[in-house]
Order: C-alpha cells, then sequence, then structure tokens
C-alpha cells in the first residue's frame, strides 16, 4: 500500500528535528508547548513558531496561538519512523562501535538525515550479524558477506545461515540474553519483547523497515483479527496494523516475565 502524500513529502532536516522533538515532550510531559520546543532546539521562539506553522501547513501537527501543539496521524507516523531510525542508530553506534553514549546520540542526529534506505538496511544487516551470528568469531568478514547473499534472497546452504534470520526452531531460548526468542505471529495478545530478527525476503524486510520497526524496537501484541490476517500492534503508544506475513519474518525476544514460563514448560518437555 502506498503512502498517503502527506506522509510521503520530503522534510527538511530542521523540520524533522521539530517533529522528533514535539514527539518525545508529548510522550514525557503528554503535551508540547512552543516554549519548550524552542528551549529543545536551541532556537528563538519566533523561529519555533515558523517551523511549527509549516509542520501545520504540511499537515503534520495542528497548532493554533497559545495552544498546545498536537500531532495528526501523518505527523504521528512520521515522527515514531525518525523516533525510532534515531534509537537504532544510536544502538548501533554505542553496540557495535563501541561510542560512548552521548557522542553516539549526536552522531545519530546526524547520520539519520543522509543515510539512504539502502545504507540504513545494510547497517541494520550488519547489527544483526554481530549480534546473533554464531559464527561472528570466525571469517568475520567472509561470513557477512554471506549473510548479505542469503540477504537479497539467495540460496540459503548452511543451517546457521537458515536459522539465522528467523529461527525456524520457535521458540527458542537465548542464553546470553536468557530470553526466550518468538516470531511475532507466535506471540499471545498482551505479550511484549524487543525486535531481534528480521526475515530473508528482501522486499518484505525493506516494507517492514519502512514501517519503522528495527532491532531494537519494543512491541506489543495488542490484537488479532478474527480471520488472522493481520495483527495490531503497539510501539510506545502508537498502533500499527501488520499483516500475517510480515509478522511471521520478524523475530521477537520476549520480556523477561513471558520468558520464564516458556523457559520452564522447554525444560519440562526435554526431561
Amino acid at each position: 500500500m502506498k503512502e498517503s502524500s502527506t506522509t510521503a513529502k520530503t522534510l527538511s532536516e530542521s523540520l524533522q528535528d521539530y517533529l522528533k522533538i514535539i514527539l518525545d515532550l508529548i510522550t514525557e510531559k503528554r503535551v508540547a508547548r512552543i516554549k519548550e520546543i524552542a528551549q529543545r532546539k536551541g532556537v528563538s521562539m519566533p523561529s519555533a513558531i515558523e517551523a511549527v506553522r509549516k509542520l501545520a501547513d504540511e499537515g503534520f501537527v495542528h497548532y493554533a496561538a497559545r495552544e498546545f501543539i498536537e500531532l495528526t496521524p501523518a505527523g504521528e507516523k512520521r515522527a515514531h519512523r525518525l523516533a525510532n531510525r534515531h534509537t537504532f542508530l544510536t544502538r548501533f553506534l554505542t553496540g557495535v562501535l563501541q561510542i560512548e553514549p552521548a557522542l553516539a546520540a549526536r552522531e545519530a542526529c546526524a547520520l539519520e538525515h543522509h543515510l539512504s534506505e539502502m545504507t540504513l538496511e545494510r547497517m541494520i544487516l550488519l547489527y544483526q550479524f554481530l549480534s546473533y551470528c554464531p559464527k561472528k568469531d570466525q571469517n568475520l568478514i567472509n561470513n557477512f558477506r554471506k549473510c548479505l547473499a542469503v540477504s537479497e534472497n539467495g540460496p540459503i546452504d548452511d543451517r546457521d545461515c537458515a536459522e539465522c534470520f528467523v529461527r525456524q526452531k520457535s521458540p527458542h531460548f537465548d542464553p546470553n540474553e536468557k530470553r526466550v526468542h518468538v516470531l511475532l505471529i507466535d506471540m499471545q495478545v498482551g505479550q511484549s519483547g524487543r525486535v531481534t530478527m528480521l526475515g530473508p525476503d528482501s522486499e518484505a524486510r525493506r516494507a517492514i523497515i519502512q514501517r519503522g520497526l528495527l532491532p531494537g524496537t519494543n512491541v506489543r501484541l495488542e490484537s488479532t483479527d478474527p480471520l488472522r490476517s493481520s495483527l495490531t500492534i503497539v510501539l510506545d503508544e502508537y498502533r500499527m496494523q501488520l499483516p500475517v506475513a510480515q509478522a511471521r519474518l520478524i523475530e521477537i525476544a520476549l520480556d523477561p516475565q513471558y520468558s520464564s514460563p516458556l523457559i520452564k514448560t522447554e525444560d519440562s518437555s526435554t526431561q
């Protein structure tokens, strides 16, 4: 499905930053005021007013003088996508490149405006490989090249590669995280967890990335439709409908309170 013309509009780097600031303020304080927006952006109030009016003209916020700023549905969707991209880049810089958090946050702000979709996708694949590939200490570069080949729907002739993107055995226990991993499609309503892996179907994976579902994104399953053709998930407080075909390609590390009973069940089944 194509995005609406409002959501697909190109925003300047500065207006993207304003959108994220508005989302952060609403998340933290439930309201966004011009004064606080200006303070976070480091600009004068007239500059903030002008930017917010531009966002209103583009259909991303509701704004009237001396009133709180609210995100429109299109603005909320764009702001969450930008925020999730920033979160992932910060996680990549700190977790993979070992950059200290304050600098990583600043670098993520610079990167997020300039990365192509292809570059972002390759960084996501590298993050997954370095975090979860069982052969990561052996021939690192060659194995990552193999990972890239598989990610582009190449032949999977290696068991480790076949199980690396989305595990064939689900659920499975990760001893490093002490969490049970399941496919999103297999989650129970009300369960929550963190996205760890995106499946090997490149077209579907890119569609998932476009929606802002990146490794590290926190997800809660809210409901399934009666025909099981789609799921409703919640990212923070943002609801999204997800086709079942995409839900089968997303691996989730369940939160600890949901992992413990499954670990006991797996242990007891092997006795």
